[in-house]
């Protein structure tokens, strides 16, 4: 019993000592915007950040994307450090660190999938004075399906109470519009933002235009400059799940890299399969190269249905954790002949089957999901010969 008293005894002293942190740090930190979305959180949220350092304001933000980070008021990212696995109670020490930095604003990437962690994590965590939606997908839905307006009730979890919510999809606007109401918050559709002139060719890598958009959104709700906010967006690292192309060299073939794999759902990476050309003819063959988890296994079905014409391409190569439904519906669904399933296989023996489909050049698109044996295969790419202009 004394040793139950005082383990209740630590966890009242904890729970109090995080409290008075919380509440210290959201009185100190007027500006606190919550980033949420099936797509182009971490993106939405190092543009925003970026956009408001540029503008003056002293900003920390988290994103929680491929790999977990926080940037600094300088821009400069350290890693989230976790003992376990990810807890929406490092929010906490999050928002603590940034008022001791002395943040004026923070941008926070919703961390949460469970729509009951999502409500938790806005209503008695985060308090954000703007609240942003980049879209809804048909993501997630084994967690806050079955239907995809399901997600968008879940998502729209986040909305914040007596402030701004800025949607960059309004397909489901009707439903969120319905909890901004209730909620007695402002309601920013941003899918009407113009973008300025050119804005898209100051960056150096991928990046969306709705994306911009929204985080241009957000810019122009707190009355800050377009001018400025683009210099910002423009200086952007972006998360290393974001869309690259790169050149390489493998056994004497010239291989044309294309990271989709974070983009997860098959609307989303359809939608940049098209835009990157991969789905017209070009120099060489393409590949779809699709990455396999076990525990994704209805986004991995989902995938499988989209074969041909949807997900053009003249070969398809399934890596990572196949499991025997998974290879089954990609066997049943696969043009003839253009499937290799590679269960198991090794990023080198995996390059060594891209390599050789033929010709002397193969433009390859990475799809399905980034973990696993989507980080692996990154990692191998970074040993081989880049090719540069």
């Amino acid at each position: 019993m004394t040793t139950v008293l005082i383990l209740l005894a630590f966890l009242l002293l904890y729970w109090t000592v995080e409290a008075i942190r919380l509440r210290r740090a959201l009185r100190a930190i007027p500006i606190r915007i919550h980033v949420n979305g099936s797509r182009g959180k971490s993106s939405v949220t190092r543009l925003v950040a970026a956009a408001l350092r540029e503008a003056g304001i002293r900003t920390v933000a988290k994103t929680t994307g491929s790999k977990a980070r926080l940037i600094l008021p300088d821009g400069s990212e350290e890693p989230v450090i976790r003992l376990g696995g990810p807890n929406i109670g490092e929010q906490v020490g999050i928002l603590d660190r940034a008022r001791r930095l002395g943040a004026e604003a923070v941008v926070m990437e919703c961390m949460a999938i469970r729509p009951d962690l999502q409500r938790i994590l806005e209503k008695k965590i985060v308090r954000s004075t703007i609240g942003v939606i980049t879209n809804v997908r048909a993501d997630h839905l084994d967690v806050m399906g079955p239907a995809e307006a399901d997600a968008a009730e879940a998502l729209g979890s986040t909305i914040p109470r007596r402030g701004v919510v800025i949607v960059g999809d309004d397909r489901h606007g009707a439903r969120l519009r319905r909890i901004a109401a209730r909620r007695r918050t402002v309601y920013r559709h941003a899918g009407g933002t113009a973008l300025p002139d050119g804005a898209m060719n100051g960056f150096q890598y991928f990046e969306h235009e709705d994306n911009v958009a929204v985080a241009l959104a957000v810019i122009r709700e707190l009355s800050l400059p377009d001018e400025a906010a683009l210099r910002g967006m423009y200086r952007v690292i972006p998360d290393s799940g974001a869309c690259t192309r790169r050149l390489l060299k493998h056994r004497d073939v010239v291989i044309e890299f294309n990271n989709i794999f974070a983009a997860n759902d098959v609307e989303s990476t359809i939608r940049v399969w098209h835009r990157l050309g991969l789905g017209e003819p070009g120099e060489g063959p393409t590949v779809a190269l699709i990455n396999v988890r076990h525990d994704r296994l209805a986004r991995s079905l989902h995938f499988a249905e989209v074969l041909g014409e949807g997900l053009a391409a003249d070969h398809y190569v399934l890596a990572g954790d196949v499991g025997g439904r998974v290879r089954a519906r990609f066997e049943k669904s696969a043009p003839a002949g253009r499937l290799r399933v590679l269960a198991g296989a090794t990023p080198e023996q995996v390059l060594d089957v891209i390599a050789g489909f033929g010709g002397e050049r193969v433009r390859v698109g990475g799809v399905g999901n980034i973990g696993g044996f989507g980080h692996r295969f990154l990692q191998e790419l970074e040993s081989k010969e880049e090719i540069r202009c």
